[in-house]
């Protein structure tokens, strides 16, 4: 939170006009390079200039079109990405970010269904997530098997994702009594076409998906919630992203404390020898996958609309930083 022109701290840009709070920014914010940055190879050469007062739509029309106004649009869905019209102004680029997307189990009620992990391995089961990658994000994603991405720290090389198997789906989800049921997916908007794909799916099996905006109120029936997420941690997953979900302070759990994910989260806390810490994390994600503690879904690229006038550097932990971006020659 910046609530008036700098220098702030020690990073390499000084705000120079405008305020950005939690709830309100000014229409114009500007950044100039920090002339005492403690880091001489990464000074920026460029001043940042956000306008809040175009609209993400507009922005990407100016990338596409090459008009000058914009040069970076951050955060497009799979569906803005995949309608950038053809420019040789501008271009889409994407990144491997350390994010997931992630369906939230509703175990609020104490005889959910969901309650029981051979049910929420059932759902798991039901899923093509390539398919569903394909399909609802446009191939915008990677398919992982719990919540880190392969080659990340922490990721267990062993570890597969759910494989698509529709027919023991189909018989587990029918004893539980879910057998010709519309599942209520909440997503943001942003994700209907991957709620949409998920309801091809479940239409293999007898069942449909029938989706609701997190725009409003969430309704007390749901079944599953999707969110989207991101570790901003060098090597730290699990107290950024797993802690999120499952821990005793959780934001995003639907249910339940869980002390078998409490006793790991506690186990890593007290694990002090680095790679020792890494085999700690590889077992949470172990417990997930052994227990479905979620509806594994994909890791989704991070999208921009880049023009063509601009060298451009995202980051793995989403963040915009913006030092490392240059103006073309």
């Amino acid at each position: 939170m910046i609530d008036a022109p700098g220098p702030w701290g020690t990073g390499p840009f000084v705000l120079t006009e405008g305020v950005s709070l939690i709830d309100s920014r000014s229409d114009r914010v500007v950044m100039e390079p920090n002339p005492t940055y403690w880091n001489p190879a990464r000074r920026p050469s460029v001043r940042i200039v956000y306008d809040n007062v175009i609209g993400k739509a507009e922005g990407i029309k100016s990338v596409a079109a090459g008009d000058g106004r914009v040069d970076v649009v951050f955060d497009l869905t799979p569906d803005e990405a995949k309608a950038f019209p053809a420019s040789d102004k501008g271009k889409i680029q994407t990144k491997k970010a350390k994010t997931i997307l992630t369906g939230v189990f509703n175990e609020n009620r104490p005889d959910s269904p969901w309650r029981d992990p051979a049910v929420r391995r059932a759902l798991n089961l039901a899923i093509d997530r390539q398919a569903v990658l394909d399909q609802g994000a446009h191939g915008y994603g990677t398919v992982i098997p719990a919540f880190i991405q392969p080659g990340r720290y922490g990721a267990d090389p062993g570890l597969k994702p759910f494989p698509h198997d529709p027919q023991a789906a189909k018989a587990v989800l029918e004893k539980a009594g879910l057998g010709g049921r519309a599942l209520v997916f909440v997503a943001s908007p942003a994700w209907t076409g991957v709620v949409e794909a998920i309801g091809r799916n479940l239409a293999e099996i007898g069942l449909s998906a029938r989706f609701v905006s997190d725009r409003g109120d969430l309704p007390e029936d749901f079944d599953v919630k999707l969110e989207w997420y991101f570790d901003w941690t060098p090597q730290y997953p699990i107290a950024c992203v797993h802690r999120e979900f499952f821990g005793k302070d959780a934001t995003l759990r639907q249910g339940p404390e869980d002390p078998a994910f409490d006793a790991l989260y506690d186990k890593l806390l007290h694990t002090a020898e680095p790679a020792a810490q890494e085999g700690v994390v590889r077992e949470v994600e172990r417990y997930l996958q052994d227990e479905a503690k979620a509806l594994f879904l994909y890791s989704p690229f991070t999208l921009f609309a880049v023009s063509d006038r601009v060298e451009f550097t995202p980051y793995d932990t989403c963040m915009s930083e913006l030092a490392e971006t240059r103006i073309k020659a």
